[in-house]
């Protein structure tokens, strides 16, 4: 319980410096549509070319590679958007007013470090699905336990990308050290707020639902377009604010100033010593 009442003061001193620039929670929603669309564009026309549906049985290596290939460009928008907002939560703590246009032009000089950083994250996940398919429960477990590692060691890759400009692989590795060497194994902020999300959308869901089971079309309709709204806000936010948090913790790392909602014992706390 003390781990999720740091995360949970964590959010709150993320949002503090979130509330200071609102306008950044709009990125993840663009981002979100965008990296729809990219998948769309790239899935949709390969899944045809190879044949629609008959291109399952048939070409299950060619359809892996726009499976592939569309993940990335999905991957990619939402890593740019991510950028984005680590960059303008960085321009705000270095005492400038960041706009969407200040953070966007930050995350456009990364773009090609970004897409690197989207073939790697789809490249470890496609390894992982396929341990999982063809190792049973064991492939279960040890895709799991792969997909947390990667996700812990690579918690700080982003910032790295943003402020130091190197690539996937070099971002990764100055993640994990940061990581190990200063505050061992494991980041509890994002369990934390992923747990707070679900409580603040689960209201919207539940009247969603009690609309839509009524039957009558204008409530089903308002239901559900509510419900839908909300997650999507939910989600958006606490997007942005897992971007802040990470922009604070690397900060913190490099010794570099930090907003004041933030302090060492939070920052520490976030992860379990070793």
């Amino acid at each position: 319980m003390g781990r999720i009442g740091n995360a949970w003061r964590i959010a709150k001193a993320s949002w503090a410096v979130l509330a200071k620039d609102r306008e950044l929670a709009v990125i993840p929603v663009v981002a979100g549509v965008g990296s729809l669309l990219a998948f769309a564009a790239l899935a949709g026309p390969g899944y045809l070319l190879l044949g629609g549906s008959d291109a399952v049985e048939t070409s299950n290596v060619a359809l892996w590679l726009v499976v592939a290939a569309a993940t990335v460009a999905a991957t990619w928008v939402s890593a740019i958007g991510q950028a984005a907002v680590v960059a303008g939560a960085g321009q705000r703590m270095d005492g400038d007013d960041p706009t969407l246009t200040t953070a966007y032009a930050t995350a456009r000089t990364r773009i090609g470090r970004l897409l690197g950083w989207a073939a790697l994250a789809t490249v470890v996940s496609m390894v992982l699905d396929q341990i999982e398919q063809r190792l049973g429960v064991l492939g279960r477990v040890v895709s799991w336990i792969g997909g947390v590692a990667f996700a812990v060691m690579s918690f700080l890759a982003l910032p790295v990308i943003v402020f130091e400009d190197v690539g996937a692989i070099e971002a990764f590795k100055r993640s994990s050290r940061m990581l190990k060497g200063t505050w061992g194994e494991q980041v509890t902020f994002s369990f934390g707020l992923g747990l707070l999300g679900f409580v603040v959308a689960l209201p919207a869901v539940v009247v969603g639902v009690g609309l839509a089971a009524t039957g009558i079309l204008p409530l089903v309709v308002l239901g559900v377009a509510a419900a839908v709204v909300w997650v999507v806000l939910v989600v958006a936010i606490t997007s942005a604010l897992s971007a802040v948090f990470k922009t604070a913790l690397y900060r913190w790392a490099k010794g570099l100033p930090v907003d004041p909602a933030f302090d060492a014992d939070e920052l520490s706390g976030a992860f379990r010593a070793r």
